[in-house]
């Protein structure tokens, strides 16, 4: 009565903690991944709103991103006039900066 048996020869239990396989990851993309994603979706939509090639949508963006910038540049200034009191300004303008 001396001899036992362990629990790991009845069970096939083992005593020793078992290394887990490796966690699954997502597919890397590099850091630029997400801008190239955006800029091309937004090419897409582009092509398929207006119904233009990708030459044409490319230059309907960059024409956008021209127009953009000079609306921009114009607010910047009319803001700094009437911040500097170079000019009166009316409520409507005061209200729509």
């Amino acid at each position: 009565m001396d001899d036992y048996i362990d629990a790991e020869e009845v069970f096939g239990i083992s005593k020793k903690k078992k290394k887990h396989a490796p966690l699954r990851r997502g597919r890397n993309r590099g850091k630029g991944a997400d801008k190239d994603l955006f800029a091309e979706l937004k090419l897409k939509m582009v092509m398929r709103i207006y119904n233009v090639s990708r030459v044409r949508a490319a230059a309907i963006i960059a024409g956008r991103a021209g127009e953009r910038q000079a609306l921009e540049e114009a607010r910047e200034a009319k803001r700094a006039r009437c911040l500097n009191g170079d000019e009166t300004m009316t409520a409507e303008d005061f209200f729509n900066l």
